[in-house]
């Protein structure tokens, strides 16, 4: 009888990655519970070593790299056409783009109240009191 070893990670391993997963997890669903990213705290907090700074600085020059290569930095909202799907997005498109106007809307209104009653004069009797005099008689 040969005794064969386990391919792949032990269970410790797994383990181990199953209390990661988790634990990102509870730190999403806390996050989310009280109106905080703390993965982005985490982020910025560890973004604070000089490592990390000069990554900040390379991912900084290549993204204005990026935008001058798009062209259209005029901010206009624009419809394209992108394999097939309809795309909004504000730089040039590459075939069939169309500016598209934004128009500014007052949302729902609230209903109108209706027109109040006109208030009865002293000299006009009311129903409750034509009634009363209809039953004196």
């Amino acid at each position: 009888m040969t005794l064969k070893k386990q391919r792949g990670i032990s269970l410790f391993w797994s383990a181990v990655a199953v209390g990661v997963f988790t634990l990102a997890c509870m730190a999403a669903l806390m996050s989310m519970r009280h109106e905080r990213n703390y993965f982005m705290e985490a982020w910025k907090g560890v973004g604070k070593s000089e490592a990390a700074q000069a990554i900040q600085k390379t991912g900084a020059a290549a993204g204005g790299a990026i935008q001058q290569q798009a062209g259209a930095k005029d901010g206009a909202m624009r419809k394209c056409l992108v394999d097939g799907k309809v795309t909004y997005s504000n730089v040039e498109c590459e075939a069939r783009g169309e500016v598209v106007k934004i128009r500014d809307t007052a949302g729902f209104e609230a209903p109108k109240l209706p027109p109040a009653p006109a208030p009865q004069g002293e000299g006009a009797p009311g129903l409750q009191d034509r009634m009363i005099e209809k039953a004196a008689k």
